[in-house]
């Protein structure tokens, strides 16, 4: 396959990798129809309910092929046919997305074939169900055309991806299907009481035929009549030397003869819907120099229209098409104007709020359902708890999806200001609010619980922590919702006074200032451990909230960019991140998804740090480049940027991206409520022209050398507040509709800007004037230095006014020159550099090092495997055949199957899989020998594990005694852990020595320690396998030979893992 231009591709063998959409007319059904088109010219049409199969299924709705053939019955060749060729069969075809529809052209059937040249295209019918193809065929010779249509089958798989069993035509598909002629059409009946009509605005013979005929490999054999049932229909028509023909095949689903004779009976019926295609995005524009971004949002556009769905925005336009509260689906259309829309979509979910008599509980019913779809069933669960929205429109799942949804919902009020349904649903949200606080805020300290209520949140369980993400909405939904009460004149003290309890409790408990960034969350039970690694959503979550300051998001955004990995993307070099450093890697816990890196990106933009930001928009211009989905990026991206499974044209991240681009890159944010309307883009320096147009504002950018030109036009009065990058650090005027008008220089993260307000009405001529004047800048940006040692910061093209050192490792000597003081680390600082009234926050990132010490090479001639029998209480195979019951936290409880496995697994041997196999230490004849040549001595039979635990089923510390001197004690261990177990301690190995003097080790995934049943993925010690899904560790402990010994301990430090120690060896 090559890849002609952004539209076209050439030679491509993919199907039905594009999906068509059409328009609303049927959205009182449950079901949607879409057609599978791609970049060959075979069609299939298809739908989906989600209340026939919760997992989204779809059902084919018939498969139409065509192609040319010479001689009915006669093929020559059976490799390839030199006499007939299906149109998808051809090697030259060009294949071309045109934002909404698909067209093709192709020349080469076979060296003997007459000389044709072949042109397709196919549309969605709108607002009916069905697609139509267009043909425009010349020959040299005579020919034959040929179609073939059938296939209806019941809902039973997904065909998007091109590893889907039965994707492709089959003689299954025409199970129960039956086929009727009458007259100019032809009819399909199938399963679910489906009718496909199939009609012609040009003379041909229709045919019935059995499905063998559509499974014959050339159109030739295919024309011949076969044996069957007929339940398929056959299209033939005689193109002579030299004729040129055109000519249309429309397709309905549950159409009526009269709707099939009235578009073929249309003067140009492509016309006709190619206009209604561009009707879903023509009330948009967006130019800019690059192409890919600009084709991107008409495209985007198109995906999520076809997310809404009767009354509100589906979680997928294909894949789970079902109205899922939440799921971040109404953002853009409110940004797009598609005001209707979500208002409907507010009123119908808040219209599910539960109301009920009797005494509210949480509870668990004890029982195991570990079912993929709903791995959260065997969490707490409500009974008689009213003021909560249902996870569905027309029932409740599992989700906590509301804080999303009241977050959009007052996105929504904030960006149109309709106070008439902030008027209706007020008290809803006020019920709602006072749920989040009662149900997952049971300790009453400020601190929410998060209960899958995120996209990302599907592999996580909290263990009922008090967590970064459930506490940024609720801040932000209790403060902007008072500011909605006061406006409708409500007593609002309630609300204000959450939003500070709140506030107050994330800055001293989960922002962690050493560190520069939120945790991810606090135990509530056992150590109450703090979790310091945050995932990407905690981050811009908090920022967008407004939990953090700029200060705090700058340093929270530096720590990401260390510890969070990403991947540069094939073809600009962007980036995207993955969506935490857990691991292991595994769907929804740590993976590259595109929503996730929109939303990051949008917080750079917010931060004012534009280049950052660029960074993740070019790696999403790659995933639009690299996908093989035209005009379509999956949910789930891979290293290189493309595609790595995952839906298309997900909601989610359909909703992120338009956002990001109109939130972050032209930085418009309307605030009706406050009266304002806030403008701050951050389009690229080298762009020297670009503009957008949306229902409610357009705004246009055009530079030159030393000038910025903007305009600005709104359709209604509004304050302005409005602040501009600059591209020199010198302004010598800024003009306001011809007039000089006053401002203010704002000083950015690497970036700086101009600021000022505007009251005037109509539109805003805006030019910015500047000097010659470069940035300043840092001679060094970056140390890797060790303690005491004297480093200079020095600026060209201006002077530090100020170094914000936030930890306190910079001893200021003399001016620009500091002396490191500091533990080893990576931290920052940031310097403050000016030239006149100009000044810019300059970020330095300072490492120290540590003096390394080179070790001596491991020379023990004596090992002394010990003997732990009278030490062991399990049976590593039988430790996870028990119950583990308690402890369990107050609210929710944990995402842990009864067995004490993680819910969300996908082990060596699959989801939820248990294989323990601990053969290779059975059948080791009581010693073990590693591959770095340790010894240690395991029993063949009865228990092998001395195993702790904070379940109740174990102790949660144990001890061994030790006696005599070594070098090093070797530990062989295994143990249960998960992902939202990452870098904290799950455990803690001491030898402690008979002056009471004691050495540690700390087993800390993923750096030395992870779980035994999942591939192995911790960094430092040497792995053991005892068979092919089942492994352990060594950890050495370094001893002081001096010393005498005294015991070996081990405690279970973090909840739900559980560590087992099989053999110890002192090496000396």
């Amino acid at each position: 396959m090559k890849k002609l231009d952004s539209h076209t591709v050439f030679g491509s063998c993919e199907r039905f990798n594009r999906v068509l959409y059409g328009g609303h007319a049927h959205d009182d059904d449950q079901g949607r129809f879409f057609t599978f088109a791609g970049d060959t010219p075979v069609f299939m049409g298809a739908s989906s309910d989600y209340t026939k199969d919760t997992w989204c299924y779809q059902a084919k709705n018939g498969v139409l092929m065509s192609g040319l053939a010479t001689t009915p019955g006669y093929a020559l060749g059976t490799a390839h046919d030199s006499f007939s060729s299906w149109f998808h069969n051809s090697s030259d075809i060009a294949a071309k997305w045109d934002h909404g529809y698909m067209s093709y052209e192709l020349t080469r059937f076979s060296s003997y074939f007459p000389a044709v040249k072949v042109k397709v295209a196919v549309y969605p019918v709108n607002p009916d169900d069905g697609f139509l193809v267009h043909y425009d065929i010349t020959t040299d010779q005579r020919v034959l055309f040929c179609a073939g249509f059938g296939g209806i089958t019941p809902f039973f798989g997904r065909f998007e991806y091109h590893t889907s069993l039965r994707r492709d035509f089959s003689v299954k598909d025409c199970k129960d299907n039956t086929a009727e002629l009458d007259g100019g059409f032809a009819c399909l009946h199938g399963p679910g009481d489906v009718s496909m009509l199939i009609g012609t605005d040009f003379d041909c013979r229709y045919e019935l035929d059995s499905a063998a005929a559509m499974e014959e490999k050339f159109p030739s054999l295919f024309l011949s009549a076969h044996d069957g049932e007929k339940n398929i229909v056959k299209l033939r028509k005689e193109l002579l030397a030299g004729e040129h023909f055109t000519g249309n095949i429309l397709v309905l689903r549950n159409g009526s003869p009269e709707t099939l004779k009235k578009y073929l009976a249309m003067p140009d019926p492509c016309a006709f819907l190619r206009g209604r295609i561009r009707e879903k995005f023509a009330s948009v524009s967006f130019h800019t120099p690059d192409a890919v971004l600009n084709d991107s949002v008409p495209d985007t556009m198109i995906a999520l229209d076809a997310s809404f769905h009767g009354k509100s925005f589906y979680h997928g336009a294909i894949g789970y098409h079902a109205p899922f509260l939440g799921w971040r689906g109404w953002y853009a259309p409110t940004l797009l104007g598609w005001a209707d829309r979500v208002r409907s979509a507010i009123k119908a979910h808040f219209d599910t709020i539960t109301r009920f008599e009797g005494k509210e509980r949480v509870w668990w019913d004890g029982a195991d359902r570990p079912d993929l779809d709903h791995e959260g069933t065997q969490y707490h669960h409500l009974e008689n708890s009213s003021g909560h929205l249902t996870a569905l429109l027309h029932r409740d799942d599992i989700y906590d999806m509301q804080e999303v949804a009241v977050d959009m919902t007052l996105h929504y009020l904030e960006h149109t200001g309709d106070l008439e349904t902030a008027s209706i649903i007020y008290d809803r949200l006020c019920e709602i609010l006072n749920w989040e606080e009662r149900i997952l805020d049971p300790d009453h300290d400020g601190l929410y619980q998060s209960f899958l209520n995120t996209w990302i949140s599907d592999g996580h369980c909290y263990n009922g922590a008090g967590c970064a993400q459930a506490s940024s909405y609720n801040y932000a939904a209790n403060l902007r919702t008072a500011k909605l009460g006061r406006m409708l004149g409500k007593d609002v003290s309630k609300l204000e006074k959450r939003a500070a309890k709140i506030q107050q409790a994330f800055q001293q408990k989960i922002w962690l200032e050493g560190q520069g960034s939120p945790a991810e969350s606090i135990d509530t039970i056992g150590n109450k451990l703090v979790h310091p690694s945050p995932e990407l959503s905690t981050l811009y979550l908090a920022a967008d909230c407004g939990n953090t300051s700029p200060e705090q998001t700058f340093r929270m955004l530096r720590w990401a960019e260390r510890n969070i990995p990403f991947e540069k993307t094939l073809v600009r070099g962007g980036k995207v991140y993955y969506s935490s450093n857990w691991k292991p890697k595994k769907y929804s816990t740590q993976g590259l998804f595109p929503a996730e890196n929109a939303a990051f990106a949008l917080t750079y933009f917010q931060n004012g740090q534009r280049d950052k930001a660029m960074e993740i928009v070019n790696g999403l211009a790659d995933a639009f480049t690299l996908s093989p989905y035209p005009g379509s990026i999956t949910h789930v991206m891979s290293a290189h940027g493309g595609a790595d499974g995952g839906d298309i044209d997900f909601t989610d991240v359909s909703s992120c991206y338009l956002r990001l681009l109109i939130e972050g890159l032209w930085g418009i944010r309307f605030r009706r409520l406050d009266g304002r309307l806030d403008l701050t883009p951050q389009l690229p320096d080298e762009w020297t022209g670009a503009s957008i147009s949306l229902p409610d504002i357009a705004m246009t950018l055009s530079r030159s050398e030393l000038t910025d030109s903007y305009t600005v036009s709104l359709k209604s009065e509004i304050r302005k507040k409005i602040r501009l990058p600059l591209r020199f650090a010198a302004v010598d005027q800024l003009f306001v509709n011809g007039k000089e008008h006053g401002y203010q220089l704002i000083p950015g993260y690497g970036l700086s800007f101009l600021e000022f307000q505007s009251d005037e009405p109509g539109s805003l001529e805006i030019k910015i004037c500047y000097a010659e004047k470069p940035y300043p800048t840092l001679v060094q940006s970056g140390f890797r230095t060790f303690g005491g040692n004297l480093e200079t910061l020095e600026v060209r093209n201006g002077s530090i006014a100020q170094i914000i050192d936030f930890d306190h490792i910079l001893e200021e000597v003399k001016p620009g020159i500091c002396r490191i003081a500091g533990r080893p680390g990576s931290y920052d600082v940031l310097v403050r550099a000016e030239v006149g009234a100009f000044a810019v926050f300059l970020p330095v990132q300072v490492e120290i090092l540590s003096a390394e010490t080179i070790p001596e090479p491991e020379n023990y001639p004596v090992q002394q495997p010990l003997a732990l029998t009278p030490y062991f209480n399990a049976s590593l195979t039988e430790i996870h055949q028990q119950k583990f019951l308690s402890p369990r936290p107050q609210g929710y409880s944990i995402g842990m199957r009864l067995n004490g496995r993680y819910a969300w697994e996908w082990n060596q041997f699959g989801h939820n899989a248990l294989n323990v196999d601990d053969s290779g230490l059975r059948n080791c004849g009581g010693e073990l020998l590693t591959r770095s040549g340790i010894r240690f001595a395991t029993p063949s039979k009865g228990p092998n594990a001395v195993t702790v635990s904070i379940w109740d089923n174990f102790p949660t510390t144990a001890e061994i005694p030790l006696s005599g001197q070594a070098k090093e004690l070797a530990v062989l261990l295994c143990g249960t852990t998960n992902a939202m177990q990452s870098y904290v301690v799950n455990a803690r190995l001491k030898v402690i020595y008979a002056d009471g003097s004691e050495e540690t080790a700390e087993l800390i995934p993923p750096v030395n320690f992870d779980d035994f049943l999942i591939a192995s993925f911790q960094e430092r010690n040497e792995t053991v396998y005892f068979s092919d899904g089942t492994h352990g560790l060594v950890q050495k402990i370094v001893l002081d030979p001096l010393k005498e010994l005294c015991k070996f301990t081990v405690e279970a430090v973090a909840n739900e893992v559980i560590v087992n120690i099989l053999a110890l060896t002192l090496r000396k």
